[in-house]
């Protein structure tokens, strides 16, 4: 009797030890596990372009010379998953590092690229990767992915926080068969490269009907890019060429948004903005003052009647050299011609 007694007042003991909370500095732990005072997690520099996570590794950082693929470890069942586990990584090259999945199983990079086969980290971007406890389909989340510099990509002044979400690569758009209850058409995507170029990537829509700036922002954003930014007298040439001219066979003869837009900062008056923070190219040769080099037709944004905060491209019809104009960012049409064409930009391939 004695003997189980013991046994009982063990096991009890063993019993309330793995369900209380645990404390290091503290007597008194307000949570699971209390540590009051630093700790310390593995930091591991690497600069191999193939690399497999290990069980052991926890940040990581990639100092390599060319672009790496980086694989996440396959998902257990038994003893049991290892879900919650954390990878941080720092991407500290000027190369792109790839993330992959094994096998079969996916990972979500935000909420408009869900079970991708992988994902990249760009040079000076640092991500967090967290794993679901799934064993199969979606085992990894990205729970951040944050540049360590407000510009990348070529962009002066990109800012992912201005825009209000993380553009994906242009192999990771998602293009919907419809939206808003119109249909969506992809005519084609090219890609700016070569000397002077950003190495971004447009691509052009057809929709079934028009839609106002606002859905036309969303539609971007559920595609993965967003609605084209034109900060320079090289990327306009370049956009007109390849994107806008007849000969591209796209025929975006509409009028189209960009995403230039009044922002009412609160306790300073209206300006337009970039919807991705950039800044224009200044063109300093001009006289009296320097000016951006932008394509507004005469006049042009004047936010008449205080009303107007949107820019498009002019329709051909409206104008035969697509300046830009500014108007009331609810309109569906202009000049009886809808904005039922769209052109989005991807910062990556």
């Amino acid at each position: 009797m004695k003997n189980k007694i013991i046994t009982i007042s063990f096991v009890l003991s063993i019993f309330s030890i793995v369900n209380s909370q645990v404390g290091i500095n503290t007597n008194t732990p307000g949570s699971t596990l209390d540590v009051k005072g630093s700790f310390a997690t593995p930091y591991k520099q690497s600069t191999a372009t193939s690399y497999s996570f290990l069980s052991t590794d926890e940040y990581l950082d990639y100092r390599g010379t060319a672009a790496a693929t980086w694989s996440l470890p396959a998902a257990v069942a038994s003893p049991a998953t290892f879900g919650g586990r954390v990878y941080e990584i720092r991407n500290g090259s000027a190369f792109d590092v790839t993330i992959t999945p094994n096998g079969t199983e996916k990972i979500d990079v935000s909420n408009v690229a869900t079970a991708q086969a992988s994902f990249t980290i760009p040079a000076g971007y640092y991500a967090v990767i967290k794993n679901t406890g799934a064993t199969s389909g979606t085992t990894w989340v990205v729970s951040l992915l944050t540049s360590g510099n407000s510009s990348s990509s070529g962009s002066a002044g990109f800012s992912t926080s201005i825009l209000g979400y993380v553009p994906v690569k242009t192999s990771q758009r998602a293009v919907p068969t419809t939206f808003g209850g119109v249909s969506v058409s992809e005519r084609g995507c090219k890609k700016w490269s070569g000397t002077g170029s950003n190495g971004h990537t447009y691509c052009a829509y057809q929709l079934g009907g028009g839609k106002n700036f606002y859905d036309t922002f969303t539609f971007a954003k559920q595609v993965g890019g967003y609605v084209v930014t034109i900060t320079s007298n090289a990327e306009r040439t370049y956009i007109n060429t390849n994107i806008l001219a007849n000969t591209t066979g796209y025929n975006l003869n509409n009028n189209i948004w960009i995403g230039y837009n009044k922002v009412a900062y609160p306790g300073n008056s209206t300006e337009f903005t970039w919807i991705t923070g950039e800044d224009w190219t200044i063109d300093w040769t001009t006289s009296p003052n320097s000016t951006p080099q932008s394509f507004f037709a005469t006049g042009e944004p004047n936010n008449s009647g205080g009303t107007e905060g949107s820019c498009h491209i002019y329709s051909t019809s409206g104008n035969a050299s697509r300046q830009w104009n500014d108007l009331i960012g609810t309109s569906t049409t202009f000049n009886l011609s809808a904005f039922d064409q769209v052109i989005l930009e991807f910062n990556e391939d």
